[in-house]
C-alpha cells in the first residue's frame, strides 16, 4: 500500500494545468495604451486655431469685400453668416473626433480590466483546485495510516474516508475522465490490497489442519480463543464493509426494468483479489469483474443471492470449507478453472447467464447443481467429483464432460440437453 501512495502522490503534480499566464508579460495580457492621432495631439491648437481664423475671417472677409469689391452689406453678413457656420462646423467636428477617441480609449480599458479579472478568476480557480487536491492527498495518507490501526473503528474510518475520496475524484470535472478513473483506481487498488493483506490470526485459527485437529480435540483450544474471536469478528465486518461499498457502485439492475443492467459509477475499476484470504460472508451483495484467483476461503463460503456483472474469476481458489454459491447469479463468464471444494460445493438454483467453465475442478465432497440452467458453454473437463454429484433438473446448452471422473453417483434426473453435450472418456 505504501507503493500505491507514493503513486498515488505523484501522480497529483500533473492533475492541474500550470498558471502559465502569470509568465506572461502584462503589456501582452492588458493591450497598449492608444497611441494619440495628430488631430487629438493638436486638439487645443486646432480648436483655438480654428475659432480664432474663422472668427476672423467672419469679421475682415465680409467688411473688405464690401469696401473693395463693392458687395452690398446683405451680402456680406450672409457671408459672415457661412463663415460662423463652417467654423462651428470644423469645431464640432474636432469634437466629435476627440470625444470618439476617448470612448475607444475607455473602451478598451474597460476590456483590459474585464480580461484581468477573468484571469484573476482563473487563478483563484485553479489555486482552488490545487488546495482541494492537496487536501484530499492529506485525507488520503491519514487513511492509508488508519488501515493499519489496532482498533476496527479507525479502520472502518480509514476505509469509509478512502471510499468517499474515490467518490469525489469521479465527481471532479476539473481532470479529465480518464484522470479521475486513474485517482479512483489507485484508491481503490489500496482497499483491495487490504483484501489480499494477511490476517495471520486467521490462518492461525482457521487453516483447514487446525480446524480437522479443533473438531477432533476441543480441549486443546487456546485459553485466548475468545478473545481471538472477538478480534476476528471485527475484521471480517472491516472487510465485508469493503465489499459492501463496493456493491453500492457498480452494476445493479434497474429498478423499473429487471432485465435492464445499470452501470454504477465504479463499473469500469479493477477490482483484485488474487491470493485473499476470505473469512467472511459475501451474500446479497453486487460484484463487477472480481478476481478471486489462487483466493483461499477458508471459513464457510457464503455467495448467497449475490450478483456477478463481468467475468466472475474463481480460478485456482481454495474453499477450505462449504461453499454456497445457491440462488447466485452470474451475468457474464464464470471461471471456476483448478478449484478445489473441500467439503460440499453448493450451486442449486444458480443462474450462468453466459459460459461457465469447471474444467479440472477437483469436487472433494459432495457437488450439488440441481435446478441449474447452463444456456450457453459449459465445461467440466477434468472435473473429478469424489462424492455424489447431482445435476437433477439441470438444463444444458452445449456441454463437455469429457474426462470427467465420478467417483461415486451422478444424478442427472429430469435433466435437459438441449444441444450438444460430450462425456467422451
Amino acid at each position: 500500500m505504501l507503493e500505491g501512495e507514493r503513486s498515488y502522490q505523484r501522480g497529483q503534480e500533473n492533475l492541474v494545468p500550470s498558471n502559465n499566464a502569470s509568465s506572461i508579460p502584462e503589456s501582452q495580457v492588458i493591450p497598449k495604451a492608444q497611441e494619440k492621432p495628430w488631430y487629438i495631439r493638436h486638439f487645443i491648437k486646432l480648436l483655438i486655431s480654428f475659432g480664432l481664423g474663422g472668427a476672423a475671417a467672419a469679421l475682415i472677409l465680409p467688411w473688405v469685400l464690401w469696401l473693395h469689391c463693392g458687395m452690398s452689406s446683405g451680402s456680406s453678413d450672409q457671408l459672415r453668416l457661412h463663415l460662423l457656420y463652417v467654423t462651428g462646423g470644423i469645431i464640432a467636428v474636432l469634437t466629435l473626433l476627440q470625444t470618439n477617441w476617448k470612448n475607444q480609449g475607455d473602451r478598451l480599458k474597460i476590456d483590459a480590466d474585464i480580461k484581468k479579472n477573468e484571469q484573476d478568476a482563473e487563478k483563484n480557480e485553479r489555486d482552488h483546485i490545487r488546495q482541494v487536491h492537496a487536501e484530499r492527498r492529506s485525507r488520503y495518507t491519514k487513511a492509508v495510516e488508519q488501515l493499519a490501526d489496532e482498533k476496527a473503528a479507525v479502520r472502518l474510518g480509514g476505509i469509509y474516508t478512502l471510499v468517499g475520496l474515490v467518490d469525489e475524484w469521479i465527481e471532479d470535472m476539473s481532470i479529465s475522465l480518464q484522470g479521475r478513473r486513474k485517482e479512483g483506481q489507485v484508491i481503490i487498488n489500496n482497499l483491495c490490497a487490504y483484501i489480499r493483506s494477511p490476517f495471520p490470526l486467521i490462518r492461525e485459527q482457521y487453516t483447514i489442519e487446525n480446524r480437522a485437529l479443533k473438531e477432533k480435540n476441543t480441549e486443546n483450544h487456546s485459553n485466548s480463543f475468545p478473545i481471538n474471536k472477538t478480534k476476528i469478528q471485527e475484521e471480517q465486518e472491516v472487510r465485508r464493509t469493503i465489499f459492501t461499498e463496493i456493491s453500492k457502485r457498480v452494476s445493479a439492475f434497474d429498478k423499473f426494468d429487471g432485465n435492464k443492467i445499470v452501470h454504477g459509477t465504479w463499473s469500469n475499476f479493477e477490482f483484485n483479489f488474487v491470493k485473499s484470504d476470505i473469512f467472511y460472508s459475501l451474500s446479497n451483495l453486487h460484484l463487477e469483474n472480481p478476481n478471486f484467483s489462487q483466493a483461499t476461503f477458508l471459513e464457510e463460503s457464503d455467495f448467497i443471492g449475490t450478483t456477478f456483472f463481468g467475468k466472475a474469476n474463481f480460478s485456482d481458489a481454495s474453499f477450505a470449507h462449504q461453499a454456497h454459491f445457491s440462488w447466485t447469479r452470474f451475468m457474464h463468464t464464470a471461471d471456476f478453472r483448478w478449484t478445489k471444494f473441500v467439503l460440499k460445493a453448493d450451486f442449486r438454483s444458480a443462474t450462468f447467464a453466459q459460459s461457465a467453465d469447471f474444467s479440472k475442478v477437483i469436487f472433494v465432497h459432495e457437488a450439488d447443481f440441481s435446478w441449474v440452467d447452463f444456456p450457453r458453454i459449459l465445461h467440466f473437463e477434468g472435473a473429478y467429483f469424489t462424492h455424489n454429484a447431482h445435476f437433477d433438473w439441470a438444463t444444458f446448452s452445449r456441454s463437455y464432460f469429457g474426462k470427467a471422473q465420478f467417483m461415486q453417483k451422478a444424478y442427472f434426473t429430469g435433466a435437459t440437453f438441449a444441444q450438444k453435450v460430450d462425456f467422451s472418456k
